[in-house]
């Protein structure tokens, strides 16, 4: 069980209040694996690779010795080989360089890397978003906000994975699918800073604020963009920007979102983040006791189901956009498959990785028995 007085001292305003309110209490979660069991999972043969890479690339951008080795002890290439089961190991290199750098390290050094101070965050950011835009080829020049050009030195150590990643997509993608992930990648990284921003202040957004938040900040979007990359395939513009494919990323998004913050709540609590799913509820509910603990489990679970529900006419949507047994059709059958696979992997690993200590509040039915 995390420790709580320390994390709670540091905080203030609204955070400091739901945290001493939470503090001590047990969040009983309903048996989400059962909920998805119809659901594939799969995992990819080329696991060990995948650990040398993970590692490597954690060398290479990590520099705290202690940071580094909880990075190593989490897991990474478990996750990135449940996300995609089927892909072949030159797409595998991106994927593990675009995981260790976006989905982790970079996010990390905004959580707990020190940018405390809001200037410094910003510089992050801006720079950040700089410096991705002219490595995928959408900006001829890299422009810092000191105002250098030119001058194409990453602007943190962890951008150098960016090279490795953003390179090949300049190969091997076409303009609109580079800005696509681009664009979603911005926001992804501006809705992070959103987030910095109400840490900093102690402030709490409502649960529907807070979701319109999370939907960019949860990261993910710009990896559901490359999945056309990482499938070898090339689904037209017409499916990629209809309505059912925006809602198919959309309810994909919602549901990640609702298995993450669940099973990470107890970690980012013992790190002082109130920003997630669980606290926001329970602040938006106005009520304090174990009922209210019980109200947010229940509406976890009207959230993953109604976002499944949406999920599934979605898909149904896409697939009949192509004949059967067409080329197209196919296509968009993995796509769809693959968001199931995305799904899959962020709820069975974000339950078994050490990261997030979800094996010692499981219960032998499957439900979770999360402290505070």
């Amino acid at each position: 069980m995390p420790k709580a007085k320390g994390h709670i001292s540091q905080l203030q305003g609204d955070a400091l209040t739901v945290a001493t309110q939470l503090h001590g209490q047990i969040l009983h979660a309903l048996n989400f694996v059962s909920t998805l069991a119809a659901w594939p999972t799969g995992a990819n043969k080329h696991i060990k690779e995948i650990e040398i890479l993970v590692d490597e690339y954690l060398e290479r951008t990590v520099v705290n010795e202690k940071k580094l080795e909880a990075l190593k002890q989490a897991d990474f290439a478990k996750l990135i080989s449940l996300w995609y089961p089927d892909a072949q190991w030159p797409e595998l290199k991106v994927a593990t360089a675009y995981t260790v750098l976006w989905i982790f390290v970079w996010d990390d050094e905004v959580d707990t890397g020190g940018l405390a101070d809001e200037s410094l965050a910003q510089e992050y950011y801006q720079n950040s978003i700089a410096y991705a835009r002219y490595i995928l080829g959408l900006d001829e020049h890299f422009h810092t906000t000191n105002g250098d050009a030119n001058v194409v030195i990453p602007p943190h150590t962890n951008m150098t994975l960016f090279v490795d990643f953003g390179s090949v997509l300049r190969e091997k993608t076409d303009i609109q699918q580079r800005q696509r992930f681009f664009d979603n990648l911005k926001d992804f990284k501006e809705q992070v800073g959103v987030e910095h921003s109400y840490r900093i202040s102690g402030s709490m957004p409502s649960l529907s604020d807070y979701m319109v938040i999370r939907m960019g900040s949860v990261g993910c979007t710009p990896q559901i963009a490359l999945t056309d990359f990482m499938l070898r395939i090339r689904l037209p513009e017409s499916v990629m920007g209809c309505d059912a494919m925006t809602a198919l990323w959309g309810q994909t998004t919602r549901i990640c979102i609702v298995l993450n913050d669940l099973y990470s709540a107890q970690k980012e609590m013992a790190q002082g983040s109130l920003l997630n799913i669980v606290p926001i509820i329970f602040h938006d509910i106005k009520d304090t006791g174990q009922k209210c603990l019980s109200m947010i489990s229940q509406e976890l679970d009207r959230i993953l189901r109604d976002a499944m529900e949406k999920f599934e006419l979605a898909a149904r949507e896409l697939e009949y956009m192509a004949p059967r047994r067409s080329q197209l059709n196919e296509d968009i059958l993995k796509f769809v498959k693959w968001c199931r696979y995305y799904v899959m992997a962020c709820l069975h690993w974000t339950l078994e990785s050490h990261r997030y200590g979800m094996i010692k509040c499981t219960n032998a039915d499957g439900t979770l028995s999360i402290p505070f």
